[in-house]
């Protein structure tokens, strides 16, 4: 079996349309991701829930295919409705933490970004379905790039916060260095 292959996105993820208004789910909405980093700015308890979306699941990745080039993704750890233009993808022949790799990829980024509209471009499903892309054949493969660039993009995360103010002006400044 070779290490890596060409399949099509649609070999390897779905789209999923389940909808839903369950007003006890956690919605999700564009701004209430930062761009770029698939991370919530907020905690999304104190968001007021019931808008209508689609369902979501632990897995899942969540792709905002409004205006892909503003980078809006997640890898949700809980169930939810994505309130707004999103793309519920569902694993099928690669591990959620890949797939969720393979979305944040310059490759993937490229071609959502030859999307359909000037004013509010979107991406477009009939071009990245068709698309192939090179993937690990081996699940355990998948799952050890995937988690490499979870725990990277975490780190990042980390040291991209400011320290506290006090300590960057006070007299322990020099460890926040």
């Amino acid at each position: 079996m070779p290490a890596w292959e060409q399949r099509k996105f649609s070999e390897i993820a779905h789209r999923s349309s389940n909808a839903s208004s369950d007003p006890t789910l956690l919605n999700v909405e564009y701004d209430d991701i930062v761009s770029g980093q698939g991370i919530l700015n907020k905690d999304l308890n104190d968001k007021a829930g019931g808008k209508s979306g689609l369902l979501f699941e632990p897995g899942d990745v969540l792709y905002g295919k409004l205006r892909p080039y503003l980078q809006n993704w997640l890898l949700p750890a809980f169930t939810g409705i994505a309130v707004g233009d999103w793309w519920v993808l569902k694993p099928d022949e690669v591990t959620s933490n890949y797939l969720y790799t393979m979305v944040k990829s310059e490759a993937f980024s490229t071609v959502a970004n030859v999307s359909a509209g000037s004013k509010m471009p979107r991406a477009d499903w009939s071009l990245i379905s068709e698309t192939e892309f090179s993937i690990p054949a081996s699940s355990n493969e998948q799952e050890a790039i995937g988690s490499f660039f979870s725990r990277l993009d975490r780190l990042i995360t980390l040291h991209q916060r400011e320290p506290p103010r006090m300590m960057k002006e006070g007299k322990n400044a020099n460890q926040y260095q």
